[in-house]
């Protein structure tokens, strides 16, 4: 009896951490890629050309990943996608042509080293343009501001919580030959940006503003550059946000959206449509997005709970720090939709992470510090909050 008692005690000691632990991206390496986990983490890192690049994206992330069809799945139903999914398809096919040609043999490559169709990588390659559902706040302190001294970027993650999707969670450090260094968080098999930070310290983010929430009443761009893979090559091309502001005024865009950017000096929020493209700064030092256009060239008057508490941070002298601005963040969380929560540090070239569990928010979970610097010199350095 007493044998049977501690069996039993012994498994239920033991199947919580099993449940906290369930199965992600396995250990592994594939030619010049790399997959580990770091303080539980998993990073990735592929480099060399397009090809190269997918293939080890292909094997690492996408065929070793746990379950990406019941995950796919189970999005199409949460977002009630499924009976619109081929037509989907169909759309983001259509839009295909419009990638830039590095990133379509990349997905191309990644398909092939997958055992996929090519069909389910463009298909999350244009989620946002065509289907998504993203959340999100951004906040930029700038130097003046900051208790570091230097500029502090935060910002929350919120979409679908689907099941699994937190295990789907990675940064990917990717070395494309004759680019930019840098490193993204994303969701397999996504591989354009919604966050992101270069070896030059610049890091974007990415805020969804529906097509209809804008004043200049833009129409979908049928000749644009998938949104997600034009903020990649702000990442792989620019060094500042002037450059970043640059290329996206050159490029055509084929919906709304905003890009929160940040370097080492200071940021913007810009406000973009096919059509238009306003710059927003800092007030006093602090510059803050949610889910609409407040410019007077594109807003329409739309207020949410969330911008007011962010924006209460331009009213005040107080030096913000790391934790300060991670405050902020819970502040304004989406509950178990919020599935990131960030701090980038361009200058130290620093990114600290949380990741919610699909129940929990981000916010309320310990960060994991990595210095993307050395990744991107291929030195490890990590440590958990």
């Amino acid at each position: 009896m007493l044998r049977r008692f501690l069996v039993l005690a012994l498994v239920l000691a033991v199947a919580p951490a099993a449940l906290a632990q369930a199965p992600t991206f396995p250990e592994a390496t594939h030619k010049s890629g790399k997959l580990a986990h770091v303080a539980g983490l998993p990073v990735l890192t592929v480099q060399g050309t397009p090809e190269e690049i997918g293939e080890q994206f292909g094997v690492l992330a996408i065929k070793n990943a746990p379950g990406i069809d019941a995950l796919l799945a189970q999005f199409l139903k949460d977002t009630k996608q499924e009976e619109a999914f081929e037509g989907i398809k169909v759309l983001s096919k259509q839009l295909k042509k419009n990638l830039p040609k590095d990133h379509l043999a990349e997905m191309d490559a990644a398909a092939k080293a997958a055992g996929r169709e090519p069909d389910l990588l463009y298909f999350a390659n244009t989620v946002y343009d065509l289907s998504s559902g993203m959340g999100c706040s951004t906040v930029i302190v700038e130097p003046g501001r900051s208790a570091t001294g230097n500029t502090i970027f935060a910002r929350n993650f919120d979409w679908m919580n689907s099941k699994g999707i937190d295990r789907h969670t990675l940064v990917v450090v990717w070395k494309p030959k004759g680019k930019k260094a840098f490193a993204t968080i994303t969701i397999s098999p996504l591989s354009g940006c919604v966050s992101g930070m270069n070896e030059d310290g610049l890091a974007v983010t990415i805020n969804e503003i529906h097509l209809k929430q804008s004043k200049d009443k833009p129409s979908f761009n049928w000749k644009g550059t998938p949104t997600l893979s034009l903020f990649r090559r702000v990442l792989e091309e620019c060094a500042t946000v002037a450059e970043a502001e640059a290329l996206l005024r050159k490029a055509e865009r084929t919906s709304t959206s905003c890009m929160t950017a940040c370097d080492a000096k200071g940021g913007a929020v810009f406000e973009i449509t096919p059509k238009t493209i306003v710059a927003r700064k800092a007030k006093n030092d602090v510059c803050c997005c949610t889910n609409h256009f407040c410019t007077d060239e594109l807003g329409i008057g739309q207020k949410c709970d969330r911008l007011p508490k962010l924006e209460a941070l331009q009213g005040t002298e107080e030096k913000l720090g790391i934790e300060d601005v991670f405050q902020s963040l819970h502040a304004v969380n989406a509950g178990k939709f919020t599935l990131q929560a960030m701090v980038f540090e361009p200058k130290a070239r620093m990114l600290h992470l949380k990741l919610g569990d699909t129940v929990k928010s981000a916010t309320v979970m310990k960060a994991t510090t990595l210095d993307l610097g050395k990744l991107f010199k291929d030195e490890q350095s990590t440590k958990a909050q």
